[in-house]
């Protein structure tokens, strides 16, 4: 009996220094309020040095199709190689980062991995709790321009 007490004892203590990777998700819709890109994020609490990571989808072409290419970062700012087709498909040649903050959006990429370009700087958005629906609301011309 005091064994399987200690061990329980153990196993709570234990558990207090665990982080709980999947603890309450935030899904966000980000839309880019001159452009028909659709980017949906989720914030997930992961501990360690980060303690939060954002995970999502970019549908940077404005398919409409429910998907997008894959991105991931920190809390304001996350990026990708955009992909097409989305899943699976071609690398685009460039990558992309995006950066959030209360002013706006900047949106820089890189062809080559030494040298930066802007494809955006301080754009309005509006972010919206829940997912986007759909993912690219309207119509027109894309942050990078496509």
């Amino acid at each position: 009996m005091r064994k399987s007490a200690i061990c329980l004892m153990v196993m709570m203590v234990a558990a207090l220094f665990v982080p709980s990777a999947q603890a309450n998700p935030v899904l966000s819709c980000y839309v880019l309020t001159n452009f028909c890109d659709g980017i949906q994020v989720t914030q997930i609490r992961v501990g360690g040095i980060q303690k939060v990571e954002v995970v999502g989808l970019w549908d940077w072409l404005c398919l409409k199709a429910g998907t997008g290419s894959l991105m991931s970062g920190g809390p304001g700012k996350f990026g990708t190689q955009p992909l097409y087709p989305y899943s699976g498909g071609t690398g685009s040649g460039f990558s992309a980062n995006f950066t959030f903050n209360m002013a706006g959006f900047d949106l820089y990429g890189t062809f080559d991995g030494a040298t930066a370009f802007a494809f955006q700087t301080n754009q309005p958005f509006t972010r919206v709790k829940g997912p986007c629906n759909p993912l690219a609301p309207k119509t027109g011309r894309s942050t990078t321009g496509r």
